[in-house]
C-alpha cells in the first residue's frame, strides 16, 4: 500500500485534554490523516458509531468513563470490534501496559511521544490490516483446530468456537499458516505491530499467553516456545 493511500484513513481521538488533542489533531492533519475528537469516553462511544473512524486514539485517563472500560465497550460491539486501537497514557508500568492489551489495544504509547512516533505506529497498523487484504476467503485446518478466514471464526474440538480479539487471531493465523515453521519474535513484532526491534516483547508475550489460555490446554501445547529465536505451531 502506497503512502497516499495510507493518507486517507479517518482516526478517531478520544483525548479530554484540548490541548493534545488539538496537538494530535494538527498533526494528523499534516500526514493528511482524516481526524476526528472526541473529549469525554460517552462523546467517544457515540461517535466512534456515527463516524466508524479506521483506527482510534484513546486516552486511558478520562474524567467520565476509564479508557479501558471504553476499549471494553468497543470490542464487544460487533459493529466495532475489528477497529484497531492505540491507547494513549502516562501510566508507564509492565502491569499497566499488559491490561491494556489484554483488553484489546493494538498498542499502547506512553506519553510524552513525539508526532513521528505516532504516526509510524498508525501507519505500522495499516500496513499491516492490507498484509491480510489477499487471503480473506477458504479456511486452514489443522488437527483439532479450524481457522475460517472470511468470518475469523476458530473452533476448537471438544471446545467448540472461541472468541478471539483481532490481534489473538492474526497471530493464530501466521502459526497456524507456517506450521511448523520457526517464526522469530522480531518477524512477529515487526509483521503484527510495526516494530522494528525486540524491545516491546513483552507485548508478544502476553498475546501468546492469552491464546494458549483460550484455545485450551490440547491446541496450546502445539504453540511451542523456541527459546532465544520465537514460536511455531507444531
Amino acid at each position: 500500500m502506497e503512502d497516499s493511500e495510507l493518507k486517507k484513513e479517518k482516526i478517531l481521538i478520544i483525548e479530554d485534554d484540548k490541548e493534545v488533542a488539538e496537538f494530535l489533531k494538527l498533526g494528523l492533519e499534516l500526514e493528511n490523516f482524516s481526524p476526528v475528537v472526541a473529549c469525554s469516553g460517552k462523546e467517544g462511544l457515540k461517535k466512534i458509531e456515527k463516524e466508524m473512524p479506521n483506527l482510534i486514539l484513546l486516552d486511558l485517563g478520562l474524567p467520565d468513563i476509564d479508557g479501558l472500560e471504553v476499549c471494553k465497550e468497543i470490542k464487544k460491539n460487533p459493529l466495532t470490534k475489528e477497529i484497531p486501537i492505540i491507547m494513549l497514557t502516562a501510566r508507564s508500568s509492565t502491569s499497566d501496559k499488559v491490561t491494556g492489551l489484554e483488553t484489546g489495544a493494538d498498542d499502547y504509547i506512553i506519553k510524552p511521544f513525539t508526532p513521528q512516533e505516532l504516526v509510524a505506529r498508525i501507519k505500522a497498523i495499516f500496513r499491516r490490516i492490507e498484509y491480510y487484504a489477499p487471503e480473506k476467503i477458504g479456511s486452514i485446518s489443522k488437527p483439532g483446530i479450524e481457522i475460517e478466514l472470511e468470518t475469523k471464526k476458530v473452533v476448537v474440538k471438544n471446545k467448540g468456537e472461541i472468541d478471539l480479539t483481532p490481534k489473538e487471531f492474526e497471530l493464530l493465523y501466521l502459526l497456524v499458516k507456517n506450521s511448523p515453521k520457526v517464526l522469530t519474535r522480531e518477524y512477529l513484532l515487526k509483521t503484527l505491530w510495526g516494530y522494528e526491534s525486540n524491545f516491546e516483547s513483552r507485548t508478544l508475550d502476553v498475546h501468546i499467553l492469552r491464546l494458549r489460555k483460550k484455545l485450551g490446554e490440547t491446541i496450546a501445547k502445539q504453540i511451542n516456545t523456541v527459546e532465544g529465536i520465537g514460536f511455531k505451531f507444531d
